[in-house]
């Protein structure tokens, strides 16, 4: 049980940053910006960040959503 809760509080950390992450890339240099999204259909950082960090949030997040859903379901009826 406390392994599941520590699990789903380094999963929400990491969601945490990645979400200021993402809310700092208008911070970025135009330059850099242009350089890792040179190319829209990769799927590798190195060309195409923006979308890997946007499939990237929307799996970390469901992943975190089921995760706290199975701790509490456990914590309530168990």
């Amino acid at each position: 049980m406390a392994n599941l809760f520590f699990i789903n509080i380094l999963i929400t950390f990491s969601l945490i940053l990645l979400l200021i992450y993402v809310s700092t890339l208008h911070l970025f240099p135009k330059e850099w910006r242009d350089k890792v999204n040179s190319n829209k259909k990769s799927l590798n950082p190195k060309f195409n960040n923006d979308s890997i960090t946007g499939i990237v949030i929307i799996i970390l997040s469901a992943v975190m959503v089921i995760l706290w859903s199975t701790y509490f379901y456990i914590v309530l009826y168990y």
